[in-house]
């Protein structure tokens, strides 16, 4: 039987071991080795699997539908964070320069998709598949969100608030910090997704208070990196969690989904 919980939390945001015996040829039984495990499919065949399933499946446009709704609902507010203390620019730095400038470096592609490349490869090398299995899903991740938000920001073509580009919707850096902890959560839970959360929320505040963002942008940037995130098939165990965006006028928020079998 499979039990839901439903919980409806603000937006903030176990590594599972299974060891694998070892079969010994005794008699007439015979070793199980590598060649005859089942193929592990390409990481160019997941990836087209990824955008399949992002397209093809109706809850991806009802989650985008809410984070546009959310995004409206917020962008009375851009001019307003704009013009205040928090976004530090205008006002020479001080404490909040200090406090956000690593975000744009943690919500870089350096350390999303570089850290998603790094984790594969030495997961791969050392022979550690848990390793390198996360680095595939975190790879998958990253791809899709960057292949949703990249175009986006072309078609839309929104001035950045600091006047230095057309490429402000919706937040790059938000969406991809927001796919790799939807990764993490989906994979290993609250013990790993929590921290996750609480790092792709402190990127998007940067993104306001370095004035590269509007709060609209953050706000479905961080949809888009949930959407992209929650398409990665990485249910481990017998605990499975997924997290679905919802908005209501004034007030975005995130419906969190955990089935025990």
């Amino acid at each position: 039987m499979i039990r839901l919980t439903r919980v409806c939390c603000a937006a903030a945001i176990g590594l599972l071991v299974v060891p694998v015996p070892s079969v010994w040829a005794q008699g007439s039984r015979t070793a199980t080795t590598k060649d005859e495990r089942p193929p592990r499919p390409s990481l160019v065949r997941d990836v087209g699997s990824d955008f399949r399933a992002f397209y093809t499946r109706p809850d991806t446009y009802r989650i985008l539908g809410l984070g546009l709704v959310g995004s409206l609902s917020f962008s009375p507010l851009d001019d307003d964070i704009r013009d205040s203390r928090f976004n530090n620019e205008p006002f020479d730095g001080g404490r909040l320069d200090v406090t956000f400038e690593a975000g744009d470096a943690v919500g870089g592609t350096l350390v999303q998709v570089g850290g998603a490349l790094a984790t594969y490869g030495v997961g791969a090398m050392l022979g550690r598949s848990g390793v390198s299995d996360l680095g595939r899903d975190l790879i998958r991740a990253q791809l899709l969100a960057a292949t949703i938000t990249q175009p986006l920001k072309y078609i839309v073509g929104r001035e950045r608030p600091d006047g230095s580009s057309h490429t402000s919707f919706p937040s790059g850096h938000t969406s991809g910090t927001f796919a790799t902890a939807t990764v993490l959560l989906n994979r290993y839970g609250w013990k790993a997704g929590a921290p996750a959360y609480a790092v792709a929320s402190y990127v998007a505040a940067s993104r306001l208070s370095e004035n590269k963002h509007f709060l609209s942008d953050v706000v479905f940037g961080a949809v888009v990196g949930i959407s992209a995130g929650r398409v990665i098939n990485v249910a481990r165990g017998s605990t499975r969690f997924e997290v679905t965006p919802m908005a209501a006028p004034g007030l975005v928020g995130a419906q969190v989904v955990i089935t025990k079998r």
